[in-house]
C-alpha cells in the first residue's frame, strides 16, 4: 500500500512539473525592458470590413491596448504576438543649452524666417496621430485622446516612455516651443475649437495682467491675444503655431552705407535747398501689442516695411519741407526737427501698436537748389555763410564778455582790498576782545583764590574747633570711665570685706588664697640653729597670723614653732 502511494505522488509530481514546464515554455512571452508588446487574437468574432484593429473583447486581430516590459502568458493557439520597440520622447539636457540673450542681426532674420534654433538638447513634444476609427462627427480632424475617433490628437507626449501600439497610433517627434529671453511667443490657432492657450503648460510662470481674450472669435482658429512669456512649453505643432516676437527696443535705420547704396532721405527745404538726412529709428514692440501686430501683420519684417519704411520718408518730407535750410545746420533748430519728426512717427506707429523711442538724424547734406553735386560733394557756401556770420556773433559775445570780465575783475581785486582793510580790522578789535577778556579773567581768577583761601582758613579754623572739643570730651570720657573703674573695684572690695565680717577675716582670706607651702624651705646651720628660708617677710608674717587665727578659731592645742 504505501508503494502504491509513492508510485501515484510520484507520478503526480512529475505530471505536475511537466505540464508547468510545457506551459512555462510554450504559452511564456518575455518583453525586454525597451519594448512593448502587440497581441493578435487568431479566434474570435470576425472584424468590420473598415476595421483593423479589434475594439471590444472577444475580436479577431490586432488588439488595440500595447502592453508593457514584462512576463506574460497567453495561449498560442489563441494568441500570436508582435514586439515592437517602446516610443521615447526625449527630455533633453539642460546642461548642454545655450541661451542666447542678446541676438545679432543674423540670429534676429533667422527668428523673422523662423529657421533660428538654440544650441544643445531641448525637449521634445509627440504628436500622436490615431489609425483607427471613425472620422469625428463635426468633421475636425482634431480629436480628443480619450475618444475613438481618428485624426490629430490633441494632447501631446511630454518627454517620457510609451508603450503605443504602432497598428493605433503613429508618433511624430517635434522639438517643444522654446521661447528665449527677450522674447514673447505669439500663438496661432490652426485649427477651430483649439484656442486653449490658457492651459497649455509652461517651466515658467506666465505674466498674469496680461489679457487673455482671443483676437479670434471663440473656438475659431486665429491669433491669441495672451502670449508666452519666456521658458519651454510643450504644445501641439501641428494644432498651435508659435511665433517669436522681440520685446525692447531695436534700431532701424535709413543712412548711407556706401556710394552703392545709400538709403538716405531726400526733401526739399522751405527755401528751395535740397536736404539729405540719414536717419535711426529706434523703435520695439510691447508684450500687449505682440499678438495684434502678428495678426495684422504676419511677421516683423512687415511691420517694418509696411509701419516704420513706409511712413518715414513721407513724415521727414512733410516736417523738413517747414524749415529753412539754415535750419539744419543750426543746433538748436535742427533738434527742433528731430523733435517733431519723433512726434509725428511716434502719432502714426503708436496707430499700428508700434512704439517708437526716438528717431535720431544722423546725416545732414545740404545741396544748392538747381545743382547736381558731383561724386557725393557737398556745396558749402550756405554752411561757410551761416559759420562765417555765427562766428561773427560769437566774436561779438566774445568781446563783450571780455570787457564784461575786465569790469568783474576790478571789481573782483577793489572787493579784495576792502576784505585785507576789513580782516586787519577784524585782528585788532579781536586782540583788544582777547586782552579784555584775559584780564577780566585774570580779576576774576584772584578773587576766586582769595575767596577760597578764605573759605579754607575759616574750614580749618571750624576743625581745630572741633578737635578741641573731641579732645576735651575724650579726656572727660577718659576720667569718667577710669573714676567709675577704680569705684567699681572699691565697692567691690567692700562688699568682700563686708562678706567675711570685717578687714581683718578679708586679709587672711587673701593670704589663704595666695599662700603656697611649697615655697618654705629649711636650712640647717648648725647645732642649735634651725632657719627657714622665705621669700619675703611679709609672707612669714601672714603665716604666722594665719596659724594664731586658725589656734584661736579651732580652740586646738598650740604647736611648738621655732624661734629665731
Amino acid at each position: 500500500m504505501s508503494r502504491l502511494i509513492r508510485t501515484i505522488l510520484a507520478g503526480t509530481i512529475i505530471t505536475v512539473a511537466g505540464i508547468t514546464a510545457l506551459f512555462w515554455f510554450t504559452f511564456r512571452i518575455y518583453v525586454p525592458q525597451d519594448q512593448c508588446l502587440v497581441l493578435i487574437r487568431k479566434t474570435g468574432s470576425a472584424l468590420a470590413s473598415n476595421q483593423k484593429v479589434a475594439t471590444e473583447p472577444g475580436e479577431k486581430g490586432i488588439q488595440r491596448e500595447a502592453l508593457g516590459p514584462g512576463r506574460y502568458f497567453r495561449n498560442p493557439y489563441t494568441w500570436s504576438f508582435e514586439r515592437h520597440e517602446l516610443v521615447e520622447i526625449a527630455a533633453g539636457d539642460p546642461k548642454t543649452w545655450e541661451w542666447v540673450h542678446s541676438l545679432d542681426a543674423r540670429q534676429r532674420s533667422e527668428v523673422r524666417a523662423e529657421t533660428f534654433k538654440f544650441r544643445g538638447k531641448f525637449p521634445e513634444v509627440g504628436v500622436l496621430v490615431r489609425r483607427t476609427g471613425n472620422p469625428s462627427p463635426d468633421g475636425s480632424p482634431v480629436v480628443s485622446r480619450s475618444s475613438k475617433y481618428s485624426g490629430i490628437i490633441k494632447e501631446v507626449l511630454t518627454p517620457g516612455t510609451y508603450k503605443l501600439n504602432p497598428y493605433v497610433y503613429k508618433v511624430e517627434r517635434y522639438p517643444a516651443a522654446v521661447i528665449p529671453a527677450g522674447f514673447v511667443g505669439v500663438v496661432t490657432n490652426l485649427f477651430a475649437g483649439e484656442n486653449e492657450v490658457a492651459t497649455v503648460e509652461s517651466t515658467t510662470p506666465r505674466d498674469s495682467s496680461l489679457d487673455t481674450r482671443s483676437l479670434s472669435a471663440a473656438g475659431a482658429r486665429g491669433t491669441v491675444e495672451e502670449v508666452l512669456q519666456p521658458g519651454v512649453y510643450f504644445i501641439n505643432p501641428r494644432l498651435q503655431k508659435v511665433t517669436l516676437i522681440e520685446i525692447g527696443f531695436n534700431e532701424y535705420s535709413q543712412i548711407k552705407v556706401s556710394e552703392t547704396e545709400n538709403n538716405r532721405i531726400s526733401f526739399p527745404s522751405d527755401t528751395g535747398y535740397d536736404i539729405r538726412v540719414g536717419v535711426t529709428i529706434i523703435w520695439g514692440i510691447d508684450p500687449k501689442n505682440a499678438a495684434k501686430i502678428i495678426s495684422e501683420f504676419g511677421n516683423v519684417d512687415r511691420v517694418l516695411e509696411t509701419v516704420i519704411g513706409s511712413q518715414l520718408p513721407s513724415i521727414c518730407r512733410n516736417v523738413g519741407s517747414t524749415y529753412d535750410a539754415r535750419d539744419f545746420i543750426h543746433g538748436e533748430k535742427r533738434e527742433m526737427f528731430q523733435l517733431d519728426m519723433t512726434k509725428k512717427l511716434q502719432e502714426v506707429c503708436g496707430e499700428k501698436n508700434v512704439d517708437v523711442l526716438l528717431a535720431l538724424v544722423r546725416e545732414i547734406e545740404v545741396h544748392a537748389p538747381n545743382t547736381v553735386a558731383v561724386e557725393g560733394e557737398v556745396t558749402e557756401d550756405l554752411k561757410r555763410t551761416i559759420q562765417q556770420s555765427y562766428l561773427a556773433i560769437e566774436s561779438r559775445l566774445t568781446k563783450e564778455k571780455q570787457r564784461d570780465s575786465a569790469v568783474v575783475r576790478a571789481e573782483l581785486e577793489e572787493a579784495q582790498k576792502k576784505v585785507d582793510i576789513a580782516r586787519e580790522i577784524v585782528v585788532a578789535d579781536s586782540r583788544v576782545m582777547v586782552a579784555n577778556i584775559l584780564a577780566d579773567a585774570s580779576k576774576e581768577a584772584a578773587q576766586i583764590d582769595a575767596q577760597a583761601d578764605l573759605d579754607v582758613a575759616t574750614i580749618e579754623e571750624n576743625i581745630a574747633t572741633l578737635d578741641a572739643q573731641r579732645t576735651e570730651i575724650l579726656g572727660r570720657a577718659g576720667a569718667d570711665v577710669e573714676k567709675m573703674k577704680k569705684q567699681a573695684e572699691a565697692d567691690g572690695y567692700r562688699l568682700l570685706v563686708d562678706a567675711f565680717g570685717g578687714g581683718h577675716a578679708f586679709n587672711m582670706y587673701t593670704f589663704a588664697n595666695d599662700f603656697q607651702p611649697d615655697s618654705i624651705q629649711l636650712f640647717f646651720a648648725g647645732e642649735g640653729t634651725f632657719w627657714t628660708d622665705l621669700k619675703g617677710f611679709q609672707e612669714v608674717a601672714g603665716a604666722r597670723l594665719l596659724q594664731g587665727q586658725q589656734k584661736a578659731a579651732t580652740g586646738a592645742s598650740s604647736m611648738n614653732s621655732p624661734q629665731h
